[in-house]
């Protein structure tokens, strides 16, 4: 029986998903280095993490998987105020849950997609 041979998209998106589960593993081992007062560990690991990210971000890019910039944009804002309000549900999930940290968690990241999306729209008005 002949051997399967993945395609290069396959490979790709393989490579970017396993690039993206490694940026978020290392910077949330940071977060712990940080908590546990081993600064030197969480900035090594922030490091890597910048590195992996890049790495997924030009596999994406050589790929050929970003289009139009603007529509890029719009699709990312669409996307940010769409987390927002997802994170908006998470919150009252966790509080009914009694998890306030955690619902407190979901409220700031929340407003950091709101942050996110207004930053788009402004270089959306700016520049497009």
């Amino acid at each position: 029986m002949a051997e399967e041979t993945a395609t290069v998209e396959e490979c790709v998106n393989t490579e970017i998903k396993g690039e993206t589960w490694e940026v978020i593993q290392y910077l949330a081992m940071a977060l712990k280095a940080d908590n546990e007062g081993k600064t030197e560990v969480a900035q090594t690991l922030r490091s890597i993490a910048m590195d992996e990210a890049a790495h997924g971000s030009r596999f994406k890019y050589l790929a050929g998987n970003i289009g139009d910039l603007k529509s890029e944009v719009e699709k990312m804002l669409a996307g940010e105020e769409q987390a927002y309000e997802g994170k908006h549900e998470g919150m009252k999930t966790a509080e009914s849950g009694g998890q306030k940290e955690m619902a407190s968690w979901f409220d700031t990241a929340a407003h950091d997609e709101a942050r996110h999306a207004a930053m788009l729209r402004n270089l959306l008005e700016r520049y497009f």
